[in-house]
């Protein structure tokens, strides 16, 4: 990196510290006449997670060609096998485009994936590569990251992809709090053009090498695309951070007055930070996932009422609280499309189901 870089992002930290950089405070209560009701949702569309020639454990990502068909990524089935499958716009199963294995075009593992155009993009985490394939399936090429591999792919930004690069400290001589720096990563779609645009630091906990080595997240990472935009949430707190992609600066950062969530430690927690001087967790973190759609911001909050589901927060591009809302907890949303919403919804039975709601009442401010 190159000292002209760390500079320009010294400065972006000072402004930020300083107050120079805006950050926009919003009350406890939204726009919304009526936060805190549960969100109307009428089911539109669902599959069952297990039918002709296909199956799956639950919708993890899913992403929407401009014909409506459905792309859905699951997690590890009980076989240890991933799936990608592809549905029409009415719900029925079309093919698998997960090819498990070592070779070109396969995936060994688990994966991240993302849809731009015509193109899918599969970034196999294990074996470092990224897969490009046309949205039938038809492998086109891949490249891979020999040497610095990444953490996530994100998604795209006009001719790039989005990648998360985490740097864990190499120094771990004490078991304590250590910063982890989170790089925001434009790579060319060809895979030979890469460019840093923004860290990001958050921390977690790692244990000495004399103790065993090992450690335990601290602080959340969750992000979300918008454009030219990425959403962040590093921190316990209720902030997040709005990144420009194409200036590479944080046009603004907001919050809200938030009650925060006490921590019930489980057990194997309680012992951890007995063995290992560990700092106790008194609250949950007050965000537990970013989701953009309809040009808003959905945030789940660590607020669940076991009556109602789980909170979610609604803000408009510019960070301002327009709305919320519970949603039965059940329902993990994982796409939100205009006035729908795809969830990853388990029954009674705990049989998985990808759903299709329409929001059945309008949302935001008024």
């Amino acid at each position: 990196m190159t000292m002209l870089r760390l500079m320009r992002r010294s400065l972006i930290a000072f402004l930020m510290v300083s107050g120079v950089m805006q950050v926009r405070e919003n009350p406890q209560q939204p726009v919304h006449p009526n936060p805190d009701r549960v969100l109307k949702l009428v089911e539109a569309l669902k599959i069952k997670g297990e039918g002709k020639g296909y199956y799956f454990e639950g919708a993890r990502t899913l992403e929407i060609d401009p014909i409506g068909n459905l792309y859905a990524c699951d997690s590890w089935s009980s076989a240890r096998r991933s799936h990608l499958m592809k549905f029409s716009p009415e719900g029925r199963f079309i093919k698998d485009l997960y090819h498990q294995g070592e070779g070109p075009g396969e995936i060994l593992s688990t994966f991240d994936f993302t849809l731009s155009g015509s193109e899918m993009f599969l970034y196999d985490t294990m074996k470092r590569k990224i897969v490009v394939m046309d949205t039938d399936g038809n492998f086109k090429t891949e490249f891979k990251k020999e040497t610095e591999p990444f953490d996530e792919l994100i998604g795209t930004f006009g001719d790039w992809l989005v990648i998360l690069r985490v740097s864990r400290p190499l120094e771990r001589q004490t078991s304590r709090l250590y910063d982890e720096k989170n790089a925001i990563i434009m790579l060319s779609k060809d895979g030979k053009t890469e460019k840093d645009i923004f860290m990001f630091t958050n921390r977690s906990f790692y244990i000495s090498p004399t103790q065993g080595g090992g450690g335990m997240s601290w602080d959340p990472f969750h992000s979300a695309i918008a454009g030219d935009r990425i959403y962040v949430c590093s921190t316990q707190n209720y902030q997040i951070q709005v990144l420009d992609m194409a200036k590479a600066n944080i046009l603004f950062s907001f919050m809200r007055a938030y009650p925060r969530v006490e921590h019930l430690g489980r057990d194997w927690e309680k012992k951890f930070a007995t063995q290992y001087n560990a700092p106790k967790r008194n609250y949950e973190n007050d965000v537990k996932g970013l989701i953009f759609g309809g040009g808003r911001l959905w945030v789940r909050t660590s607020l669940e009422s076991k009556d109602k589901g789980a909170l979610y927060d609604l803000f408009n591009s510019d960070g301002r609280f327009v709305d919320s809302f519970f949603v039965d907890s059940r329902v993990r949303i994982i796409k939100i499309d205009d006035d729908f919403l795809y969830a990853s919804v388990s029954d009674e039975n705990e049989l998985p189901f990808l759903v299709k709601y329409r929001i059945g009442e309008p949302i935001g401010a008024r």
